[in-house]
């Protein structure tokens, strides 16, 4: 009955509009894979900004929030730094500030080109063998900026997921009341595996000016 009722919501939107938005916000949720290199270096997540244009306040505001503690478990578990620094401590004079600026967070829906002709000339056996029903378009986009304690730019990196996703109705993004959280996750671990290569141990630059 739910995936009826969720089915005939989403018609109905696309009915009326040709598409439906939504902003990915996650939950990014675990790290799909590990950092093969732990920094020897803290990590404090700054608060995650959120530049995509068309936002209201409030989204922003919300998103940060959210968003911010999403990613500081995130960079918690995936290994990249030693440790994670949390308010009210503050970073180490090894410690680094992860600032995350997210750029673009557009989700859209609409309707698969072929979904229609193909279900009536299958007579609906499209449908019950997964055809696609919906393209999901993702347009993700964000920057991430590592500085030390004082301020100083150490590394940066900028990254992009865009893609167009066939949804059937046995996919898991059929129902998906959180769209883009998958992508979302893989931006930031996108971000982080372009960025801390950047970083070097404070071992070796301690060692580069001996």
């Amino acid at each position: 009955m739910k995936r009826i009722f969720y089915a005939m919501t989403v018609v109905f939107g696309l009915s009326l509009t040709g598409c439906v938005s939504f902003t990915p916000l996650g939950p990014i949720g675990e790290p799909v894979s590990k950092a093969t290199t732990t920094l020897d270096r803290g990590a404090e997540i700054g608060d995650v900004v959120i530049s995509a244009p068309a936002l209201n306040d409030n989204v922003r505001a919300a998103g940060s929030k959210h968003l911010t503690e999403q990613i500081s478990a995130y960079v918690e578990r995936s290994d990249y730094f030693k440790k994670t620094v949390v308010f009210p401590v503050k970073a180490g004079e090894d410690d680094v500030i992860l600032k995350f600026n997210l750029t673009s967070l557009a989700g859209k829906r609409t309707m698969h080109p072929a979904y229609i002709p193909g279900s009536v000339l299958t007579l609906t056996i499209w449908i019950w063998a997964n055809g696609p029903i919906y393209v999901d378009k993702y347009d993700l986009a964000g920057e991430l900026v590592i500085e030390d304690r004082n301020g100083k730019q150490l590394a940066k990196s900028v990254e992009q997921v865009k893609l167009d996703k066939n949804v059937g109705l046995w996919n898991p993004d059929y129902m998906n009341t959180r769209l883009g959280a998958a992508q979302l996750r893989d931006l930031i671990a996108q971000l982080l595996a372009s960025a801390t290569p950047q970083l070097r141990n404070p071992s070796r630059d301690l060692a580069a000016h001996e």
